[in-house]
């Protein structure tokens, strides 16, 4: 298992996000966007190949992503409305997710094996999110999920920023 970093603020960007392990050396880059159908997120190898992507099936309040390696469907992500934020399921992958959007603090499981977990670390290049992945052949997707996460943490951070305050009556 290998430790992964990158800066949370990048997930979200629109352009390139760099993936690098503890020396600092680049490991993989996500390129895409968020926000308008179809959106897509790619994960390309640091030599070029695609190795993986997310692409946005639906639009609404509960948009649908599909996952593919190799260009190949592996499985789908969304939210479930009356269900609980902080937790998913991915299915076709039988990925179960685990989290907090806030602190940005995931485990993601399969079956009683951690797959991933993703946390806020304080580096000496900075704040960073550390990617522990249990299996290197799933980090293409992992990084996939990841995006997803921040861009609905992202989402329901700006909801409530723009959430009217409640008014005292005298």
């Amino acid at each position: 298992m290998r430790e992964l970093y990158t800066k949370r603020t990048e997930l979200s960007n629109r352009g390139t996000v760099k993936i690098t392990d503890r020396s600092g050396r680049l490991v993989y880059f996500i390129i895409g966007k968020w926000g308008l159908h179809p959106s897509v997120l790619s994960v390309y190898d640091v030599s070029g190949p695609l190795l993986a992507e997310i692409k946005q099936r639906s639009l609404g309040l509960f948009p649908k992503f599909d996952l593919y390696e190799n260009k190949k469907h592996v499985g789908s992500l969304r939210r479930y409305y009356g269900i609980n934020r902080e937790m998913l399921f991915v299915r076709g992958l039988n990925w179960f997710i685990i989290g907090n959007l806030l602190t940005f603090n995931y485990k993601v499981y399969h079956g009683r094996k951690c797959i991933m977990t993703i946390s806020e670390v304080q580096l000496t290049t900075g704040a960073r999110l550390e990617f522990h992945i249990e299996n290197q052949a799933d980090e293409p997707l992992c990084f996939c999920i990841a995006a997803i996460l921040d861009y609905w943490a992202r989402l329901d951070l700006k909801t409530k920023a723009k959430a009217p305050s409640p008014r005292l009556a005298w």
